[in-house]
């Protein structure tokens, strides 16, 4: 996790969006900055026009008349104070928002520039929210396992201004639709089968107009866990294991009775494996080079074939710190490529730090297209600030920190072809290589590059199962007290954002049992 100029940041980013709400306020008066002598026309905000519709029927329009020849519109987009596009030039007269989200205020920035660059407008500013429901929040899958069959279930936070919601559920040869009450928080398709994976689609509507549909789905089946570790008995991991390994397990055992503890040393054939639907390896090491990181332990390497074969078959993993690269022992992706990248791995014992880190889970490369990934199910519950290009997450507190990042550069744009800002390489990066980054250092949203805490799905490969990757130096699972000693315990108590990365460790679990 990145640390350094954590606060200054922060004031930085306060200032600038109140130095944006500014901008917008007297766009008439002030120009953007950068932009050249303001000598073309304000364009005439009477003659803008804005619609909804497009196939989908919730996309948004904006047109304008033509503009004069030698110039261009420019239009920045901001969406509730928040820059989702910076100027740029729409030679169409006009510019479509896909898929725009209900309750949201938008502001577009409207500057009338010359082709050539040497003269602009003062801006206008056009606004408008889409009416509607708002929409399904915190989704939730779940596998039901009702004896003699199955059950796909979705369950969801209440909708407050709903009136209906809209369900449609299929497996690709049976489909159930249905329209339910607006106050209910959970539907369950029953008679499923063992394997079959149900894809559920949910709208909130009321008199105003449907929210944007909000997806998940869940393959039913089994459903254990098993942790991995290279101690042969919770015992010795607890008395010689490290405190960040330690302390996963003994939450996860209280969380969850019904896991396992699984020792490497005891995964001798693919038997051993057939029961779980997840695997958990937190691996936490201190005071080594990175070479050890790199380096499997020989109980790791003998179990790897029948790990390899059951994530072939479509068993997931979650992989946390410095587990992370074993995503290339497996071969998911090339760890000669992982490591012939930059990247960031720390080891050290670590000390003080006084900061609250935070990470980005958005993108806004250049300012030319964003992502904001508070969607996935990984942070269901989880509270998101507003930063001023993206949504920012606080993982650790002031304390004694280790800083034991295992995160990897490059890596999209290695796989695409593509440059790090183009929004085709993020296309490509999701729905070919089945690779979708899910959070980044702050200093990264500039770029599609940061493979930080991020989902490998089957994509165009041959592995059926889902692994997540959390390699975000500041989601230590414990932090040790403030003498360095480590605090070794169930509930760890010095990260005051402790309950951040115990919801992240459960939405992680719980989705790859849907997986």
């Amino acid at each position: 996790m990145k640390k350094n100029m954590q606060q200054i940041r922060h004031a930085i980013t306060l200032l600038g969006y109140c130095l944006m709400v500014i901008v917008l306020a007297a766009c008439q008066e002030k120009d953007l900055p950068g932009s050249a002598p303001m000598q073309l026309p304000t364009p005439d905000l009477t003659t803008i026009r804005g619609t909804v519709g497009g196939a989908s029927g919730y996309d948004y329009e904006l047109s304008w008349p033509q503009v004069p020849a030698g110039t261009v519109m420019q239009v920045a987009i901001y969406k509730s104070g928040m820059q989702q596009q910076g100027l740029v030039p729409c030679p169409s007269n006009k510019l479509t928002i896909a898929n725009m989200p209900t309750h949201e205020p938008y502001e577009f920035v409207l500057k009338l520039a010359s082709l050539d660059g040497s003269a602009t407008s003062q801006g206008t500013i056009f606004t408008y929210t889409r009416p509607g429901a708002y929409p399904v929040k915190d989704l939730k899958m779940e596998s039901v396992d009702n004896g003699t069959s199955f059950s796909a279930k979705a369950t969801w936070q209440p909708v407050a201004d709903a009136t209906s919601i809209i369900i449609t559920a299929t497996n690709g040869e049976r489909t159930v639709e249905e329209t339910i009450d607006g106050k209910a928080t959970e539907y369950a398709v029953s008679g499923c089968g063992k394997d079959e994976v149900w894809n559920f689609t949910l709208v909130a509507a009321n008199a105003e107009g449907k929210a944007l549909p909000v997806s998940g789905s869940v393959k039913v089946g089994r459903t254990a866990v098993g942790f991995l570790s290279v101690y042969a008995t919770p015992e010795e991991l607890v008395q010689k294991g490290d405190d960040d390994e330690a302390s996963a397990w003994l939450w996860l055992h209280k969380q969850h009775p019904d896991a396992d503890f699984l020792p490497f040393s005891t995964i001798d054939s693919q038997e051993k494996l057939q029961k779980y639907r997840v695997l958990w390896w937190l691996r936490d090491l201190e005071g080594v080079d990175e070479e050890a990181v790199w380096t499997m332990p020989a109980d790791v390497v003998s179990a790897t074939p029948y790990i390899k074969q059951w994530y072939k078959d479509g068993g997931s993993l979650l992989l946390w710190s410095h587990a992370t690269v074993y995503v290339g022992t497996l071969g998911r992706l090339e760890t000669s490529m992982l490591r012939g990248n930059d990247h960031t791995i720390g080891a050290g014992a670590g000390g003080i730090n006084n900061d609250t880190w935070r990470m980005g889970v958005g993108l806004n490369p250049g300012g030319k297209f964003s992502i904001d990934f508070t969607s996935h199910p990984l942070y269901n519950g989880i509270g998101a600030e507003a930063g001023d290009r993206c949504k920012l997450i606080p993982v650790k507190g002031a304390g004694w920190t280790e800083d034991h990042n295992c995160l990897f550069f490059n890596i999209p744009a290695v796989l695409t072809g593509k440059e790090n800002q183009d929004e085709e390489c993020y296309r490509l990066l999701t729905e070919v290589y089945g690779i979708y980054p899910l959070g980044t250092w702050d200093s990264q949203i500039d770029f599609v590059s940061q493979l930080n805490i991020w989902e490998a799905r089957p994509g165009n490969t041959e592995f059926q199962g889902t692994i997540l990757c959390i390699g975000n130096g500041g989601c230590e699972f414990s932090m040790k007290n403030l003498d360095g000693t480590p605090d070794k315990s169930a509930n760890p108590k010095n990260n005051p954002y402790q309950g951040n990365i115990l919801k992240m460790a459960t939405n992680a679990i719980e989705y790859l049992k849907t997986r």
